[in-house]
């Protein structure tokens, strides 16, 4: 379940859809009381949002597109290669993923008590049109959850079940090997696909599909900042740089033009999934992918801790 859905839950008479991404653009017109855009159409299905995110990134690297194969140690030799673009003495993945880790196994652990409040700031780009950008408050303990339109009314209700639960969250990241092999194994083997955004779902080239599920996941939990600890974070970075295909693009944007290092799932012509991290202090943006001319990007634009709904950081 996503944040948007979770708005769906704060009114009982919004039905279930299966179609995630109609669903946002419903539930954020009945926060604003109007009626959608004629002029706005839904994005590809390509683009779809899973139920697990929605953070950042938009098109184009400002700049060099350097790319360089990140190969895991103990990888299967017979795990597809998928040719990029290269440049002189371009930086790996390992390397820059490598110095991420370290810059956040050195962060100080987040001690947040169960009855403070997890908040991000988010921003949704899409080929024919945004959503709006939102707030969202998350309780802890679970027990409460508030979202709120940029400049709208704030909607407080019950926290939800799921895996946007920061609870559940914080069960299943206690619950994660700190190995990076061990992780990436783990994220492999996962029964769901947490993608924040599809990058080439269903029609990802034949072997790419669990490191496509791996990426995915990462940037899921990459999203929840000040809620994941430091050796864990440190963990998904390293697991990162061991994903075949996976490379950087130095100079990279994310969907509001903020500009960083882009570390990038590169499946070809199956499309192109981003995470932008902050080149001073490798610290997580949000996410894009590219397919062809088009690009969706979701971006985290701010994120912390608070003590009530409706404060910010």
């Amino acid at each position: 379940m996503n944040e948007i859905e979770i708005v769906r839950n704060l009114r009982d008479e919004v039905p279930h859809r299966p179609d995630v991404h109609a669903e946002e653009r419903r539930l954020l017109t009945e926060i604003r009381g109007g009626s959608p855009s004629p002029g706005r159409r839904p994005a590809r299905l390509a683009f779809r949002p899973r139920w697990g995110l929605a953070l950042a990134g938009a098109v184009l690297a400002a700049g060099a597109v350097v790319a360089v194969q990140a190969g895991g140690i103990g990888e299967p030799q017979d795990r597809p290669t998928i040719a990029g673009p290269s440049a002189d003495r371009p930086p790996s993945a390992a390397v820059v993923l490598e110095n991420a880790a370290l810059v956040a196994a050195r962060a100080e652990a987040a001690d947040i008590r169960p009855d403070q409040w997890v908040y991000r700031k988010e921003s949704q780009h899409f080929p024919h049109g945004d959503l709006p950008t939102f707030e969202m408050w998350a309780r802890m303990d679970g027990q409460r959850t508030a979202v709120r339109e940029e400049g709208g009314e704030l909607k407080i209700g019950k926290g939800e079940k799921g895996p946007m639960n920061p609870a559940t969250t914080q069960r299943d990241v206690d619950a994660l090997p700190t190995d990076p092999d061990a992780l990436l194994a783990h994220f492999r083997g996962m029964d769901r696909d947490m993608s924040p955004l599809s990058i080439c779902q269903p029609n990802c080239p034949a072997g790419t599909e669990t490191d496509v599920k791996a990426f995915g996941t990462i940037g899921w939990y990459l999203k929840f900042g000040p809620m994941i600890p430091p050796e864990k974070t440190a963990a998904m970075y390293r697991a990162l740089a061991k994903i075949p295909n996976v490379r950087i693009e130095e100079n990279a944007t994310d969907g509001d033009g903020r500009p960083g290092i882009g570390v990038v799932l590169d499946l070809g012509p199956a499309g192109k999934g981003y995470y932008i991290l902050d080149a001073r202090d490798y610290r997580y943006l949000g996410t894009k992918v590219v397919t062809g001319d088009d690009t969706a990007a979701m971006s985290v634009l701010g994120s912390g801790v608070v003590d009530e709904p409706g404060q910010t950081p």
